[in-house]
This record gives structure tokens, C-alpha cells and sequence, in this order.
């Protein structure tokens, strides 16, 4: 196969995905630690249970989710059950399977965080691109996440 695009271009534009992705989920995430004292994996786990039906979720697919074994992603519900924004719960038909479902408390700190998020996206991603562009570099992402997915 023939390729247009020489290495040094190929490398260099996947370098910049990388920056411009880095360098702003890190000003996003330090807005996340000064308001609710949050590390990127809690977040991203609270924000994924407000999204789900009834604010809950296997561990397994959450795990899977944010990059992490069953076991690595312990250590985030954990901490999260311990800060009473999430329980565990054992599921009634499987017994090998678990889930973790937000707490009242959890619920409003995942409400506050949802909102806190989306005006930090607009800020940040959003306004920056233009709604148009921010939506195409999103659907290009999917695709891309789609095709590379393990």
C-alpha cells in the first residue's frame, strides 16, 4: 500500500492529537480537583453512573471503561464507597456479577460534576473549535475508538 502522508507528517499529526487532547483534559481535570477533590478515574466513574439508568453499572464494564483490570478498578470503588458517593451491590440473578450504583449523595456530587464538566467542554473544547469542528474531531474520535478498541 501506498501512502501519501510521509512519516514524518504521519508521526506529527498523531503529536498533535495527543497535545491538543492532553493539554486539555488536564485544565479540565485541575478544575475537577479544585471543586470536588476528585482524581481523573473517580470522575470519569461518576460521570459514567449519572449517565447509566438507575446511576448504576457492572464494575466489570465500568473497569473496562476507564482502562483498568476488575481488580485495579477495586481501588477506585473503593475510595468512592468510602467517600459514600457509591455502593456495591451484588446482582440477584448472577452472583459473579457486582455493580456500583451512586448514593444520594453521589447523585448530587455527580449532578454538581456533570455540570461543572459540560461548562468546562464549552469552554475549553467547544468554544475553541466552534460547535461544527468540535463536533466532527468528536465523531472522528468514535470512529477511531471503534476501530482500536481491544
Amino acid at each position: 500500500m501506498s501512502y501519501v502522508v510521509d512519516d514524518a507528517t504521519a508521526v506529527e499529526l498523531w503529536g498533535r492529537v495527543i497535545h491538543g487532547f492532553q493539554a486539555t483534559n488536564r485544565r479540565l481535570h485541575v478544575e475537577i480537583r479544585q471543586d470536588f477533590d476528585l482524581n481523573e478515574a473517580e470522575a470519569e466513574t461518576l460521570l459514567e453512573l449519572h449517565r447509566q439508568p438507575e446511576h448504576r453499572a457492572r464494575l466489570n464494564l465500568l473497569a473496562k471503561g476507564a482502562g483498568f483490570s476488575t481488580g485495579g478498578f477495586t481501588k477506585i470503588a473503593d475510595r468512592l464507597t468510602n467517600r459514600g458517593l457509591a455502593l456495591r451491590a451484588a446482582c440477584d440473578a448472577d452472583r459473579r456479577v457486582s455493580y456500583l450504583g451512586l448514593t444520594e449523595a453521589g447523585l448530587e456530587m455527580a449532578s454538581k460534576l456533570t455540570a461543572v464538566v459540560a461548562d468546562a467542554n464549552r469552554r475549553h473544547f467547544i468554544d475553541v473549535l466552534g460547535e461544527e469542528q468540535a463536533c466532527q474531531v468528536a465523531t472522528a474520535m468514535t470512529h477511531l475508538y471503534r476501530a482500536n478498541a481491544a
